[in-house]
Parts: C-alpha cells; structure tokens; sequence
C-alpha cells in the first residue's frame, strides 16, 4: 500500500479533511463530550475543551509523514466538523485498515456517516492502495451496522467476547471488504481535449477554475491560505493576462473551457552563489472537478512542455504544496522530479 495520508475528499454533501487544532471547541461541543456519543467507544467524553485540544495537537503532529489516515466531517451546510473517521488500525505491510469513526448526536439520522464512510473506501483502495478494508462495532449498537452495510462492507462474522468498550466486555461483528470485492471501477474514457491560449472573454470561467485551486489549498493550509476568493484576487487575472511575460494556457472540451495554467517566464541574474537561470514556471494550474481523470492535465502539460521547447526553454519548473499528494503523484506520472524542498518547524 501507499502511505497517501490524510488528502482532503469531497462527496456531494461533506469535505473531509484533516483536523486542525482550531477545532477543538466544535469537536468538543458536537461530540467529544456527550456520553451517548461515546457509549459503545473505546474512550470516555472529554471533561473539558483542553482534553480535546491536547488530543488535536497531537493528531495534526501526525500528519507529517503519511501514515495517518484522519479525517474531520465536515457538512457543506454546516462549516465545521460533525464528526471524525480515520483508520485505527493499520497494517502497512498486509495492506489492511481498520476505520473507526463517530457522529455528533444532532447529526444523526442524515446520512452523513454511511456518505464519509463510501468516500474513505474508495480513497483507501484507489488511492493508498489498500488490500483490506474491516470495520467492527458492539453486537449491542446495531445501527453501527447499518452504516457499514450502507457503505458497501459485507458482514463476516461475529468474534465473542474480542472486544472491550465503555460497555466493558463485548461481542465483536466484523464486517471487511477486499480490493477484489469491488466491482471493477469504471475508468472513464479519455475526453478530445483541445488546449489554446487563452482569450479575454476566457477571463470569467478562468477565474472559477482559479477559485477551485484557491479552496483547495485554503483547506490542505488554512494556517497559510485564506479562505475565500476576493474580488482582489479575481482581478489579478488581468494583470497576469496583460504581462508580456506571462501566458494563459485553457483547455477545452465539447467547447468547454475545464483547465487552465499560468505560465512565467523567469530570469535570475547570476550571482557569486548560483549561476543565472532562465526557465518557463507553471505558476498555476487546474482543471475542474467533473473535468478529471478524462486526460485534460495531461493534455495541459504536453501543450506547455511542447510550447516551451518551442520557445527554447530547457527548464520547466513547478512548486506545489505537500499536502496535495494526489497532485504529487500526477506531475511525478507526467516526468517532473523534486529537486528542492521547503522544510518546516512548527513552534
């Protein structure tokens, strides 16, 4: 398996992303501190807000090197986490995780477990590359149950007395699911994509993309991004178009604009530490939601590495933020290689 981490999923009505220790006061409020919440849990209710920052501190110091799989629930309506769901067991070599997970009260009944649950399925077998997904609840809490089955894992078996709760002593029922399980995903087929320069009247929908770039990294670095896409920002587009040393690539299928890249042309005179350097910078880069797994990056960065040898360029560079390991994996497919690394200390 891969050690992927926790990568921010979206599902038609909830973000998932990693706990930030900002948190607390909602984890604490919505479920950390309400017995009924706890009940068939292996840990008690939080006695006060402290508890759970201290618990978030530590989480968050997990994330680093990937192997934590750890996510906060966060309802679109809602804007802050109802509930977590994370891999609590882990057996990187067998390819085997066990997720756990809870719900505050007041979200009950909605679906939102059974929706986290599907997402972090697939995530784990498509992305981390799983072999084995298992999930047990208290023989006594059947809804937990419910929730699984929803999710698509499949009742194996009952394991009495392997279990131990707040309950004291319980029935364990299992229920797994194997990557061989699954019905054979369906791989979407690639799109005709046509990718240009773009045009001022491709400002408008550029900027959406843009938007979607911005959410993004505000919820992998919400202590360095700000949330949101201020008018500021939007209209930074138009300087970007006007540089003579800066270009706009869009990619288009059906005649839809769905990807965009701002390239930069950038020099750096020579000094007594490092030569001069003269290299093509992919600033930005995006393609829509609905647009991905059809081609259009792909076909983006063929156009780009094509112009820029064009243009007698033999440089093309890129930066991107940790966090994003999906990303990661693309440009790696797509032949970038890391040569620099930005570090840091969290004090």
């Amino acid at each position: 398996m891969k050690l992927t981490g926790t990568q921010t999923l979206e599902t038609s009505r909830l973000i998932l992303r990693q706990f930030r220790v900002e948190d607390a006061e909602a984890m604490y409020r919505n479920w950390a501190s309400d017995p009924e919440v706890t009940r068939y849990l292996t840990w008690p209710p939080h006695p006060d807000a402290g508890i759970t920052r201290m618990l978030l501190q530590d989480w968050v110091a997990r994330y680093a090197d990937g192997s934590s799989f750890n996510w906060a629930i966060v309802p679109k309506e809602e804007q802050q986490p109802v509930g977590g769901i994370s891999v609590v067991r882990l057996d990187a070599e067998a390819g085997i995780a066990e997720i756990g997970y809870c719900l505050g009260r007041a979200f009950w009944g909605r679906g939102f477990m059974p929706e986290a649950l599907r997402a972090v399925i697939d995530y784990l077998f498509d992305t981390a590359e799983v072999n084995r997904i298992v999930a047990t609840h208290d023989a006594r809490n059947p809804n937990s149950g419910r929730v699984m089955r929803k999710a698509g894992l499949r009742f194996e078996g009952v394991m009495r007395g392997a279990g131990r709760n707040n309950q004291g002593v319980c029935d364990d029922v299992v229920y797994g699911l194997l990557r061989t399980d699954r019905q054979p995903e369906t791989k979407r087929e690639k799109a005709e994509v046509t990718v240009r320069f773009a045009h001022e009247a491709d400002i408008p929908r550029v900027n959406e993309l843009r938007r979607q770039v911005k959410e993004l990294h505000a919820a992998g670095k919400p202590e360095v991004f700000k949330p949101g896409f201020s008018p500021e920002l939007a209209d930074t587009i138009h300087e970007i178009f006007a540089d003579e040393r800066r270009q706009i690539a869009v990619a288009e299928v059906n005649g839809s604009v769905c990807g965009y890249a701002v390239l930069n042309h950038i020099t750096r005179p020579e000094n007594p530490f490092m030569h001069e350097r003269d290299f093509l910078d992919i600033d930005e880069f995006g393609v829509d939601e609905q647009y991905r797994q059809i081609g259009v990056a792909s076909e983006l960065i063929r156009f780009i590495r094509a112009w820029a040898k064009e243009k007698g360029f033999r440089r093309l560079e890129l930066n991107m933020w940790s966090f994003n390991r999906g990303a990661l994996a693309f440009y790696e497919a797509a032949g970038f290689s890391t040569y620099r690394r930005y570090m840091e200390i969290h004090l």
